[in-house]
């Protein structure tokens, strides 16, 4: 950091810190891919931030608190204000998330500070405040190490975990397990660490029945499995990361370089076993690459032309899938709530491997499903689905236990007994 911009920060602290908190000021800062996801508090059950908010304004213990929710999407402010008129809209404040010095000047009334996501970083937070990150989740099956492992060692390490350790006061997980995993792979301190579980898996065990027939109607058809597939995004296609490999970032299926003829096969397979793949991309791989081509196809629908149509997000989505397919995304440990089938799709595993790596090899260990590496694989894991068979559910079921502390929808509950206490 050069020296004005350092100049800056200690005069940003240092307003920061003499600017009176109130201890029932609460600032909500969701995670910045619902720019790109569309997700606000009008649709938020999938963000953890998003989800503590909604729950929070419709709870009389916090008639008297004061509530700033920074949004993405200018345009439907209104709509905003509109929502929040039941739930005393005088102590909600609205901040956009482009102009910094309301951001700076909200947050600094605030006692309390909720993120979703360790990415966000608050350099001007003062000992006065607690950070909270109710967290993206990160770890296990994605290696965040590398970055400072590769860029500083050791020593960077260290500066990190103390950085974080100014930063945010508590991190949240499903597991003490998971903790230690989040910590070392992202360079926490493992004691700010609480199991309390994510709002957004409260989401999972509420009744979205009504989205399934939601569904139905827009594809045209009734269909016997509703799949929802979650690819993750790969440094290695995107021109932003470091591992950016030009000769690799090449148009593609969402399923890989494959064949018209595999992609026909895996389409008759689909209509024969009546199943539909809901194809939600990632909000980066779909924001700032032009790799992924869109195939057409009757049983392949995907997400963003869904949330044009229907008002959802991915966590409702879940919940009404039968199974689903992933590769190195952590939405999976959401899923791993539902106890159903999971499909892995590795078809570029040794060039995921090469660059963003995994933090646990073999990757197959901690893996709660079926794993396939091919288009052909693919269709017989989803045959078995079809035909109700579960080769895999006793590893799921082991790991699920191991996973998750509490399986269950009071992860908000206990959020908010821990952070505000009845005294």
């Amino acid at each position: 950091m050069d020296l004005i911009n350092q100049l800056k920060l200690y005069a940003k602290r240092f307003i920061n810190k003499r600017t009176p908190k109130n201890p029932k000021a609460v600032f909500f800062y969701p995670h910045e891919n619902c720019r790109f996801d569309g997700y606000d508090i009008l649709n938020g059950e999938s963000d953890n931030v998003l989800c503590l908010f909604n729950d929070m304004i419709r709870d009389s213990r916090f008639n008297d608190y004061e509530f700033y929710i920074l949004y993405y999407h200018d345009e439907r402010i209104d709509s905003y204000k509109d929502y929040c008129k039941e739930f005393h809209p005088q102590r909600i404040h609205f901040i956009r998330f482009r102009n910094k010095k309301a951001t700076r000047k909200a947050i600094a009334r605030c006692y309390t500070i909720f993120t979703d996501s360790d990415y966000i970083r608050i350099q001007y937070k003062v000992s006065t405040q607690r950070g909270v990150c109710l967290n993206y989740f990160g770890g296990l099956i994605k290696n965040e190490f590398h970055r400072l492992e590769k860029h500083g060692g050791y020593q960077k390490m260290l500066e990190e975990q103390k950085e974080m350790h100014r930063l945010y006061d508590y991190h949240l997980s499903i597991s003490d397990i998971c903790s230690k995993f989040i910590a070392l792979d992202n360079c926490h301190y493992y004691p700010n660490f609480v199991p309390l579980g994510f709002p957004r898996n409260d989401i999972l065990f509420q009744d979205h029945s009504a989205l399934r027939k939601q569904i139905e109607e827009l594809v045209g058809f009734k269909f016997k499995k509703l799949v929802t597939y979650v690819p993750t995004h790969r440094d290695y296609e995107n021109s932003t990361r470091e591992f950016y490999d030009e000769s690799k970032a090449k148009t593609r299926s969402i399923w890989g370089h494959v064949s018209e003829d595999e992609l026909d096969a895996l389409e008759k397979t689909l209509a024969e076993t009546e199943t539909l793949i809901i194809a939600k991309v990632h909000p980066v791989q779909d924001a700032l690459t032009n790799v992924i081509s869109k195939e057409a196809s009757k049983h392949i629908l995907f997400y963003k032309d869904l949330a044009q149509n229907i008002k959802t997000s991915l966590n409702p989505l879940l919940a009404i899938s039968d199974s689903i397919i992933t590769d190195y995304t952590t939405t999976v440990y959401d899923f791993l709530y539902m106890d159903r089938p999971i499909i892995y799709y590795f078809y570029d595993i040794e060039q995921y491997r090469a660059t963003r790596g995994f933090f646990i090899e073999p990757i197959e260990a901690i893996c709660a499903g079926h794993i396939t590496y091919n288009i052909s694989e693919l269709q017989n894991a989803i045959r078995d689905i079809a035909n109700g068979k579960d080769p895999e559910k006793q590893k799921r079921q082991f790991l699920r236990q191991l996973f998750i502390k509490n399986i269950d929808d009071n992860s908000t509950k206990r959020i908010k007994e821990f952070f505000f206490p009845v005294k």
